[in-house]
């Protein structure tokens, strides 16, 4: 479409254009103001380089990997990894039997999923392999630094950085790394509680280990085994054991709850997906019906937590009608393997087959804490010792004092106050681990953490969880660095009020009615929420798109001018080629609900784009 002389654009290109101004005085001496050159002289609007640091390159420190790359501009990623492969807990264990309790379609990255499980409940070296693929097809492999072990996070107030002391186990090389933004994704099953404490274990002469630890080339086969423990990992390992050992006695200090699956009936059982099912879903249409439909049955259970309702009493009955089916309808045993406590304070376990081993006679079940190990065998609650070849301590990992909510090392944040000190009951200023929505903590800037206090959203997976997490971190990422903020920290005030919530859920929960990883017990004495969201995936995924500016203290390049950030008035592509009109979306590409909404991307070095740009 164009425009004629005289109807909106006229030739001018004959005329003498300067002699016509010099004709008006008032519009030949025009002198621009300095303000012109000093606004613009400034730079551009826009994100600078930001350098990051993740500690783990395990689901959740993929993810936020992956997610960061994709979601921050100018990003200067590294993620320090201790051991030789990404993976976390399934580079970890290979204990026999290991696998996830959460369905494989649920545990993974919900915008790249694997779609041919042949699973409906993943053995842990698949899952490795999915994730360490993902990590490979995202451009992680080459920001992981494998054999790099932190030993100390310190946050310097001068330079508004985080300072790491890092150990490369290979060269056995101390460094030190600075970086802006400094993110925990360390995962709690790291430090297993091992040995175990009581008396005589150094004195056990046969063989001993932690599961983690499984020894290879290990066969049971006609041994005395002594099974410690009856958590996640000593439920799967029973059943695999009891096939080859001439005897199991397996020692628990209270029976658990058996489920049918972590999240009730309507997920899968733990069956093998056959050719025609895994083809009926491989179109993205049916993969998208088929995955909708599974964390609706994963999700929709928030007020089974509430101690006392009626949902909550047809769920014990439920789990009493399992328990009584596995132990083939026997009574004594039925009584035994039944908890003194309601379901909630521990981790529901679904353990295909562990209450039906239980009924073999091969193996004996024994309730109570071990007193003391003898140089060949074990002494349990009842005074009797019990002569075997080995010892499996499935004895959990630390989850005490901070520890277990904090990696191995000291994250030290202003006033040389730790992260392990803070989320410790006991010694935390305010009595209580005070987390701010579950992913930072006030006295510590410019920091995040993933999956630890108050983190995990009950009605639904780790990686959905991580990924919600780490959406929000960008958006922190993406204010910092526009803004041109130094630090930015949630307020204590902020934080009294967020755990507010948390103490009132406390008092309604079956989560805190009880000893176990879902609470703890605060300086004042009272059963307060751990780990848990105070809410419903939705309810978290609704907070936590929309960040609360207000509750966060800033430090800026300018504190006297937070507005410095406008720079020149302009952004990049103002002085350069290029779109220039990347808000403008095709039409029908988007709609009037989605308009302008989404995060725009600004480098400071390069042209902007929109959500719905290529």
């Amino acid at each position: 479409m164009s425009s004629k002389n005289g109807t909106g654009h006229t030739d001018t290109s004959g005329v003498d254009k300067e002699e016509l101004i010099s004709r008006f005085e008032h519009l030949n001496n025009l002198e621009p103001s300095e303000w012109a050159e000093k606004i613009l002289s400034r730079p551009p609007l826009g994100r600078d380089a930001v350098k990051v640091v993740i500690s783990g390159a395990g689901l959740a420190g993929i993810t936020t990997g992956i997610i960061l790359s994709n979601k921050v501009d100018n990003i200067d990623l590294t993620i320090l990894e201790r051991s030789p492969e990404s993976g976390g807990v399934w580079f970890d264990n290979h204990y026999p039997g290991v696998a996830c309790d959460v369905p494989s379609h649920a545990y993974q990255l919900s915008f790249d999923p694997k779609k041919d499980w042949n699973r409906a409940y993943a053995k842990g070296p698949d899952i490795k392999r999915y994730w360490q693929s993902r990590a490979k097809k995202y451009g992680l492999e080459n920001k992981i630094k494998f054999r790099h072990n932190i030993d100390e996070a310190k946050w310097d107030e001068k330079t508004h950085q985080w300072v790491l002391q890092v150990e490369e186990l290979e060269a056995r090389k101390k460094s030190e790394i600075r970086t802006d933004i400094f993110i925990s994704s360390s995962g709690s099953l790291n430090n297993p509680r091992y040995p175990p404490h009581q008396p005589g274990f150094d004195s056990f002469q046969g063989i001993k280990f932690h599961p983690q630890k499984w020894p290879e080339g290990l066969d049971l086969t006609g041994k005395r085994v002594a099974l410690i423990g009856n958590g996640a990992t000593g439920v799967q390992i029973l059943p695999q054991i009891a096939e080859k050992a001439a005897h199991v006695d397996h020692y628990a200090k209270s029976a658990t709850w058996i489920g049918h699956t972590l999240y009730g009936k309507g997920v899968p059982g733990y069956v093998d997906y056959t050719d025609e099912e895994i083809k009926a879903i491989e179109t993205d249409e049916e993969y998208h019906k088929f995955r909708k439909a599974l964390h609706t049955e994963i999700g929709g259970k928030y007020n089974y937590f509430f101690y006392g309702t009626p949902a909550f009493r047809e769920g014990i009955k439920e789990l009493l009608a399992i328990a009584w089916l596995r132990v083939g309808k026997d009574p004594e045993l039925f009584k035994k393997v039944i908890p003194l406590y309601t379901p909630g304070p521990r981790r529901l376990l679904p353990a295909p087959g562990y209450l039906e081993a239980l009924t073999r006679s091969n193996v004996d079940y024994h309730l109570g804490e071990v007193k003391e190990f003898t140089k060949d065998g074990v002494i349990g609650f009842d005074g009797v010792e019990r002569k075997v070849d080995v010892v499996i301590a499935a004895t959990g990992y630390i989850k005490s004092n901070g520890q277990g909510f904090t990696p191995n090392f000291d994250i030290i944040g202003q006033d040389g106050y730790t992260l392990r000190e803070h989320f410790s009951p006991l010694e935390s200023k305010l009595g209580y681990s005070a987390s701010y929505l579950g992913l930072s903590a006030p006295g510590f800037p410019n920091f995040f953490y993933t999956l630890s206090v108050n983190s995990y959203i009950p009605e639904t997976t780790a990686p959905v969880t991580a990924e919600v997490q780490a959406s929000y971190i960008a958006r922190v990422i993406r204010k910092k660095q526009l803004e041109k903020i130094l630090s930015i920290v949630p307020s204590l005030e902020a934080t009294k009020a967020f755990n507010r919530r948390l103490a009132e859920l406390s008092e309604a929960v079956s989560l805190t009615k009880g000893t176990g990883i879902y609470s703890e017990r605060t300086r004042d004495g009272d059963s307060r929420l751990k780990i848990a969201w105070p809410g419903s995936v939705s309810h978290a995924v609704a907070v936590l798109r929309e960040p609360r500016w207000e509750d966060y203290d800033y430090e800026y390049e300018d504190n006297d001018d937070p507005f410095a950030y406008f720079g020149s008035g302009k952004t990049w592509i103002d002085d350069h080629e290029g779109d220039r009109t990347f808000y403008l979306s095709e039409p029908g590409s988007i709609t009037a609900r989605n308009l302008h909404e989404g995060w725009i991307s600004v480098p400071s070095d390069g042209p902007p784009s929109a959500p719905h740009s290529k």
